[in-house]
C-alpha cells in the first residue's frame, strides 16, 4: 500500500464519521424550531432528542474497537513497511504512557502496557515533541511479547499544543532503519490520530455535561489531562440551549449562536 492508497482509505473512514456528525447536526437544528410549537404525537421534543444523542454517544467504541483509529494504524504500518503500529496515551495519574491501540505484530499483547517517560524512546518523542527514528532503549516489552524490536519510529500526538501520547511503528521490513520519508509520513498520521482522539474527548465531555457525575469516563481517556477548551465550549452551548427553553422568542438568536459555536470546532 502506498501513501495515496492509505490516504484514500482513511478519507473514506473520515467521510463515514462526517456523515454521522451531519446527522447529529440536523437533529440538533430540529430540536430548536423557528418558533414555539405544541407537543406533537410521535415527535420527540428537545430533551428527548438530547437523550437520543446521548444514546449515540454511549455506543462510542473503546480504543481497541475503534474502527477509524485502527484503520489509520493499519495504513500507517503499511505505508512505512513496518511489522506493527501502536498508539499510546499519557496517563497523568501515573506519569506514564499506556498502549491503548495496536495493529500487526504482538498487537494483542501490548494493550495496557505502561511505558516510562524516562529511559524510553516513546518518552523522548513525547517530551521533545519530535518524530524520532531509533533503536529501542527500553527492552522490557521484548520479554512480554517475545518479539525482538530492532527499530522504532515514534511521533507525538498533539492537541491544542498539548502532547497527549504517541503513535509508533516497529521493525521496518525492508531496511535496518526507518527513512526520512517515513518520518515525514508519520507526522501526518500522528496529526490524523490526534484528531480522532480529540473527537473521543469531545464525546466524553458531552456525556459529562449531559450526565454529570453519573457519566462513565472511558478507561482510555480517564488519565488524560483535562483539556478544558472543548468542555468550556460545550458548557456555553448548554447555557444557550437553556436560554432558548426559557425564552422561546430568543430561539432564532440561539440557533445562530449555536451554529457559530459549532463551526469553531
Amino acid at each position: 500500500m502506498d501513501i495515496l492508497e492509505a490516504i484514500e482509505r482513511v478519507s473514506k473512514a473520515v467521510e463515514a464519521v462526517s456523515h454521522e456528525i451531519e446527522k447529529l447536526k440536523l437533529q440538533a437544528v430540529e430540536a430548536f424550531p423557528s418558533g414555539p410549537h405544541p407537543a406533537q404525537p410521535g415527535r420527540p421534543e428537545a430533551d428527548d432528542r438530547l437523550k437520543m444523542l446521548l444514546g449515540y454517544l454511549t455506543l462510542s467504541p473503546g480504543m481497541e474497537e475503534d474502527e477509524l483509529l485502527n484503520t489509520l494504524l493499519n495504513c500507517a504500518q503499511q505505508v512505512v513497511r513496518a511489522e506493527g503500529a501502536a498508539l499510546t496515551l499519557y496517563d497523568d495519574r501515573k506519569d506514564v504512557l499506556i498502549f491503548r491501540a495496536a495493529t500487526g505484530v504482538a498487537s494483542d499483547k501490548i494493550i495496557g502496557w505502561e511505558v516510562p517517560l524516562i529511559n524510553s524512546q516513546h518518552g523522548i518523542a513525547f517530551r521533545m515533541r519530535q518524530v524520532i527514528s531509533s533503536t529501542p532503549i527500553n527492552r522490557a516489552i521484548d520479554e512480554v511479547t517475545g518479539i525482538a524490536y530492532r527499530n522504532v519510529l515514534i511521533a507525538p500526538l498533539v492537541i491544542n499544543d498539548e502532547v497527549i501520547g504517541t503513535v509508533s511503528a516497529v521493525n521496518k521490513i525492508t531496511a535496518d532503519h526507518f527513512t526520512p520519508q517515513d518520518v515525514e509520513d508519520y507526522s501526518g498520521f500522528a496529526a490524523l490520530a490526534a484528531h480522532i482522539i480529540r473527537q473521543r474527548i469531545r464525546e466524553c465531555n458531552l456525556k459529562l455535561i449531559f450526565e454529570g457525575d453519573a457519566a462513565q469516563v472511558p478507561l482510555e481517556l480517564a488519565g488524560l489531562k483535562d483539556l478544558t477548551g472543548d468542555a468550556d465550549l460545550l458548557e456555553i452551548i448548554q447555557s444557550v440551549v437553556a436560554i432558548g427553553r426559557r425564552s422561546p422568542e430568543m430561539i432564532p438568536l440561539c440557533k445562530q449562536i449555536i451554529s457559530a459555536l459549532a463551526s469553531m470546532g
